[in-house]
């Protein structure tokens, strides 16, 4: 089967796709906690207890072979704030950045021009250079993806392979200026419900200030120019 994406690593080993058509690419899911622990190392940016916070107050941390339906988004960073979202992007360096919100629906739009497929998931598995604990995380989160598809309304494509549906709100630069902040995303209404389709919005569906305030929902993706 050829793919409609190639794809590449990023610099934790976490896989990047590439659609033709789009002038970056976006990350396979959400940023995990497995790749802030690697910016936290490395860097020290922010401290153990700064960490610890988020992961009791916001998002609890979980191994690959503890994911469930009911569980999963516990995989991603969230109680992001703008600020340290762009300190992580900084970190990942090779024109990383937030996506501004018309480009995360593009891409979103793009993504759901196939259906998805075991083929596109078994393609990020093999990548030679992809992060062992990265095999085991995204092997589980596709299962689990499957499982609860019946949530989404129509067919299931390969954006929700990716999580841009189910999975987290996504933190967003709200326009080109890149001064102000929103989210999108439709997670699963096991962790927070009430929210529409993003392939049928127009707009973001939650937003925040720059400074912004905590939100054990929002966690964020990269793009890659």
């Amino acid at each position: 089967m050829a793919l409609p994406f190639t794809l590449t690593v990023d610099k934790t080993g976490f896989p990047i796709v590439n659609v033709p058509g789009l002038d970056f690419g976006i990350c396979w899911l959400p940023i995990t906690k497995i790749q802030f622990e690697h910016f936290l190392v490395d860097t020290g940016a922010f401290d153990n207890a700064w960490y610890q916070d988020k992961l009791q107050q916001y998002n609890p941390r979980i191994s690959a072979g503890n994911l469930s339906v009911a569980n999963y988004w516990q995989a991603f960073m969230t109680g992001i704030l703008p600020g340290e979202a762009l300190r992580y992007a900084e970190w990942m360096g090779s024109g990383a950045t937030l996506p501004t919100a018309q480009e995360w629906k593009s891409a979103l739009t793009a993504l759901a021009g196939w259906p998805a497929s075991p083929a596109y998931c078994a393609a990020v598995l093999a990548l030679p250079d992809l992060n062992e604990r990265a095999r085991l995380l995204i092997q589980r989160i596709d299962q689990v993806l499957q499982q609860e598809a019946g949530q989404l309304s129509g067919a299931h494509f390969l954006c929700d392979q990716m999580a841009m549906r189910l999975g987290v709100l996504e933190l967003l630069y709200e326009n080109a200026q890149r001064l102000s902040f929103c989210c999108w995303g439709q997670p699963n209404r096991r962790f927070y419900g009430g929210l529409n389709n993003p392939l049928y919005e127009t707009a973001p569906n939650r937003f925040t200030d720059k400074t912004g305030s905590r939100m054990r929902t929002v966690g964020f993706r990269l793009i890659v120019r």
